[in-house]
């Protein structure tokens, strides 16, 4: 779970969702609606790009691999995704989907967020985020010094699954800035790199490079291209390069270094991050959402950036603003994954009345229509990604086991068609 810029302005009016069952509920009144309406435009938007590419090659004398490259330990299972907790997605619509190992199931360590995915060569890949968990999210657990991993996963044969986990690292220099670094526990800290200690509430790929959300500061980046090998640490308390050269991960076994990352204001909480098209099919945007509790303030917008085919964010270029209304009066609220594809906006939000023991919805905003639409959606929902090549609307669950006594952990794909 999670806890502005120039506004363009829409020729659109704005929607309230329908129903999770599929019926609608009964339409705003004409002051709500009004009230609902009333924008307050937000400040311009400043975004620099800091490039850390320096840092990366320096440790260009270890060999970078490709994905394609890495050994991949862990087996993932078709079997019981769509009996996981909370699973809520009616029998016509369910695709295919994955469990996690065991251990991945049952963990309280770490949780998945984000979700994103590309093709390499042959093969195609999912890439998950995971944050480390701090005792403010379950009590005893102090994970969060490591920071995040990504699970690289083979989705190339559904029947065979493999995955591995990889730490994000970054220049251990950022120690110094607390915008980019957040000390939490004790740990051995080596030199040359850090852990990227954020909650990676979002993750895509595009250009070769993976975009994490962060919360507060904007999107860290990294290349797809400068995986390295890290050498084994039984103890799992050391993070960085030794004195006699060897890089330690808390015992992962490869690391992938940040190039650089995007400073943006006023759009933030940055919940998530998703490519998706803007004006037109052609015109690739990253888009951002906001999540904002029902008791806050805060409007909760969806935010659009530019980018080109190198995979570089428009810094001059303002973002496209978008602030659907939910199935009532308010906003969409909880927001944990978006994607945009022509004029419609497709939000995974969380904090949802109970139906089918789960709180998660799926929520489609429709440009100029009158009302949104809800849909069904599984229990701890996470982030979207969706594959062009196949149509798909990949999602994700966060909850360890014993959380409800019960699997809650599953990745699993819709056809957005069925959702359109």
């Amino acid at each position: 779970m999670k806890r502005h810029a120039y506004l363009i302005a829409l020729s659109t009016s704005l929607a309230f969702a329908a129903c999770t069952k599929q019926s609608a509920e009964p339409a705003l009144s004409t002051d709500k609606l009004a009230a609902a309406n009333e924008i307050t435009a937000a400040a311009a938007s400043t975004i620099t790009y800091t490039d850390e590419s320096t840092f990366v090659n320096s440790l260009s004398s270890y060999g970078f691999k490709t994905p394609d490259q890495l050994s991949l330990n862990r087996d993932g299972s078709t079997s019981g995704y769509t009996s996981v907790y909370g699973f809520n997605i009616p029998a016509a619509n369910q695709v295919t989907g994955f469990k996690w190992n065991s251990g991945d199931e049952q963990t309280n360590e770490w949780r998945p967020q984000g979700i994103g995915g590309f093709t390499w060569g042959t093969k195609k890949f999912l890439v998950v985020s995971w944050y480390g968990v701090d005792p403010g999210t379950i009590a005893g657990v102090a994970n969060q010094h490591k920071g995040v991993r990504i699970s690289l996963v083979d989705i190339t044969n559904m029947n065979s699954v493999t995955y591995r986990h990889i730490l994000l690292v970054q220049n251990k220099a950022n120690m110094t800035n607390s915008s980019l670094y957040k000390a939490s526990n004790a740990y051995t800290q080596l030199g040359s790199f850090c852990p990227v200690t954020i909650h990676a509430g979002g993750v895509t790929c595009h250009a070769g490079k993976l975009f994490v959300a962060d919360t507060k500061l904007g999107m860290r980046v990294f290349d797809l291209t400068k995986f390295v090998v890290a050498q084994g640490d039984d103890t799992e308390t050391s993070c960085g390069q030794e004195t006699n050269g060897d890089l330690k991960a808390f015992n992962y076994g490869y690391i992938l270094p940040q190039t650089g990352y995007y400073k943006i204001t006023n759009a933030n909480p940055f919940s998530c991050i998703e490519l998706g098209e803007g004006a037109t099919a052609a015109s690739k945007y990253l888009w951002t959402a906001q999540y904002i509790e029902p008791s806050e303030t805060t409007v909760p917008q969806v935010f659009g950036f530019p980018v080109n085919d190198a995979g570089q964010v428009s810094t001059t270029t303002q973002p496209t603003i978008i602030t659907p209304i939910d199935n009532d009066s308010t906003r969409v609220h909880g927001i944990q994954g978006v994607f945009r594809m022509g004029n419609k906006t497709f939000m995974s939000t969380t904090g949802n009345s109970s139906y089918e023991g789960s709180t998660g919805r799926l929520t489609r905003y429709n440009d100029g229509t009158a009302a949104g639409t809800r849909y069904r959606w599984p229990h701890g929902a996470e982030d979207l990604y969706r594959d062009a090549a196949t149509g798909y609307l990949w999602c994700l669950t966060e909850y360890e086991t014993e959380k409800y006594g019960k699997d809650n952990r599953c990745v699993f794909a819709v056809r957005v068609s069925d959702y359109d």
